[in-house]
């Protein structure tokens, strides 16, 4: 935790120097020249509460999951244009109040009040309106929000308190710098001269630049040549061993500790809310799982299986349904992932994360197995040791059976390609004309791809979790390794997908019919079924417009 805590905080110095952020150092530093000496911690302290509170108010408000980011920069654009115009007209106020008709006396007053407030009003406004800009800038702080924060709100706090602080510092430091020079050279802290109103003009540009979207064709060029600050903190990042999905088993364990009981659960599934405590005298399985998990997918059928097999012997299984998407946190949707995957055992929704992190769970899927007594006697995480799982199962039953021998169709296989998310929070291997970033814009697909890696042509609206056709036509392109493709999507029921196999014509998953994919909810949806695993097919996907993409999964 140290350690990851110190890379928060270097990432946090190292985003002052990414091509993203490099518009706005005249921001920080200009904002802090005027007024009084605190005006730059006050600078540097608003842009850390203000990254914080955007980045908490987004994860803990559902009504803002739909709003598009751009309207964030659209205004913080805004202020900063406010701002600017403020700098370069600083008797705007009074020429205002004496337009309107106050008293010589009332504009006094607030002329006054004006002018003693507006140090502490506009610096605030200057950090607080790069919050919002600066949260996109990181690699550390998009693994914080996507996957330490959801399960681990007092580590992912921590952490991502650090990066801020990191960023504020880097900045105050820039601030200071720029402050002591305009100190020493005493014609450039003149508010009304030109070096002061050469800064305001600076404040509108940039302003307008980030309210048009202008700032990332900035980005997109400073790429080409600013040291690639963002990849050296992508190698300080924890290693995909470390990743919340469990792409291969995690070594059992057996702890024979008291079971945490069920928490923050309020919808259940197929039953009754049920506790650990009422459950005592029966051996309980919790599985934890979401529905769009390929891994998840691939186990489902043992689970059934087991229920319907040792339910009678007194077997309770618990599937705990932890959202990995914002859409799986909706209950018909959820409804309806566990009548088409025939279970028919309870299933607790876990929005929260609240029984998670009770268990102190990583993986999708995992297992822990309790005994009659209330007691984990046996976790598993990922795929596979079904039958080491099984006999587990019997052990505590005092069953004897020959264990089951489930035919599940998606069996796991070796040299596959990596899960690959698509939205900016944690997407890898993009190839394009230029970087992936947040809001709306315009693609051209790259040339070539090597294994693992895609591309993006036509229009295209990216989030954080996800990337939407902004306009029909746009095009997918993935290579991958491996005999199955599945790919999350949600949108507008009855749209369609096209789906193209360089080289294989038919080889179709269970969801294309005539080569297209008709969407009939957001889920998991099945792409490519290749006679035998293979490296280096290249698939071409063609969206209509509204359909969203969230995440690649593979099979052998």
């Amino acid at each position: 935790m140290i350690l990851t805590g110190l890379l928060s905080f270097g990432a946090g110095l190292l985003t002052v120097l990414a091509p993203c952020v490099l518009p706005f150092l005249p921001i920080i530093v200009g904002g802090s020249l005027r007024g009084h000496r605190s005006r730059p911690y006050i600078v540097a302290a608003s842009l850390i509460a203000s990254l914080l509170a955007f980045t908490l108010l987004l994860k803990a408000s559902t009504a803002l999951i739909g709003i598009d980011p751009r309207w964030w920069s659209i205004i913080s654009g805004v202020i900063v244009v406010l701002l600017g115009i403020a700098m370069l007209f600083p008797d705007l106020w009074t020429r205002v109040s004496l337009a309107i008709g106050f008293d010589q006396k009332s504009h006094n007053i607030l002329d006054r009040a004006v002018s003693h407030e507006k140090r502490v009003t506009s610096a605030v406004l200057t950090g607080a309106a790069l919050g919002p800009v600066f949260s996109s800038c990181s690699p550390t702080y998009a693994w914080v929000i996507a996957t330490v924060l959801p399960a681990s709100p007092v580590a992912g706090l921590i952490y991502l308190g650090l990066y801020c602080v990191g960023v504020g510092g880097a900045l105050l430091a820039f601030s200071l710098l720029g402050r002591k020079l305009v100190d020493r050279v005493q014609w450039a802290a003149n508010p009304r001269g030109w070096f002061q109103r050469s800064i305001a003009v600076l404040f509108i540009i940039i302003g307008l630049a980030v309210s048009t979207g202008v700032d990332k064709k900035f980005e997109t060029w400073a790429v080409s040549w600013a040291p690639s600050f963002t990849e050296i903190e992508n190698k300080l990042l924890p290693s995909d061993n470390d990743d919340s999905s469990a792409d291969a088993a995690a070594p059992t364990q057996s702890s024979g500790a008291a079971a945490p009981d069920f928490q923050g659960i309020d919808t259940w599934i197929n039953s009754d809310p049920l506790s650990i405590d009422e459950l005592r005298g029966k051996v309980v399985l919790v599985d934890f799982w979401t529905y769009s998990c390929i891994n998840c997918v691939r186990t489902q059928p043992y689970l059934n299986e087991w229920y319907n097999k040792y339910h009678d012997d007194g077997l309770v299984i618990v599937g705990v349904h932890a959202p990995e998407f914002t859409f799986e946190k909706d209950p018909k949707n959820v409804e309806r992932a566990v009548e088409e995957a025939g279970i028919k055992y309870p299933v607790a929704l876990d929005n929260d994360f609240a029984t998670w992190n009770a268990y102190k769970n990583k993986y999708w899927p995992a297992k822990y197995l309790i005994d009659a007594q209330g007691n984990v006697q046996y976790t598993h995480f990922g795929e596979g040791e079904y039958e080491d799982t099984e006999k587990a199962i019997q052990q505590l039953l005092d069953v004897r059976q020959p264990v089951s021998t489930v035919d599940n169709g998606l069996a796991a296989g070796v040299g596959q390609s990596p899960e690959t998310y698509l939205g900016t929070q944690r997407a890898r291997n993009f190839q394009g004309d230029h970087p992936l970033r947040s809001g709306t814009g315009e693609y051209d697909a790259a040339g070539e791809l090597d294994s693992d890696e895609w591309t993006l042509g036509g229009n295209w609206d990216v989030q954080d979790e996800k990337i939407t056709a902004d306009k029909s036509g746009a095009t997918l392109t993935y290579v991958f390794d491996g005999a199955e493709m599945y790919l999350v999507m949600s949108g507008r029921t009855g749209a369609t997908v096209h789906v193209s196999v360089e080289g294989e014509p038919d080889a179709f998953g269970d969801d294309v019919t005539d080569g297209r994919i008709t969407l009939d909810g957001s889920r998991l949806y099945h792409l490519v079924h290749l006679p035998q695993p293979r490296t280096k097919t290249t698939v071409k996907l063609t969206f209509d417009e509204g359909v969203s993409a969230h995440a690649f999964t593979f099979g052998g």
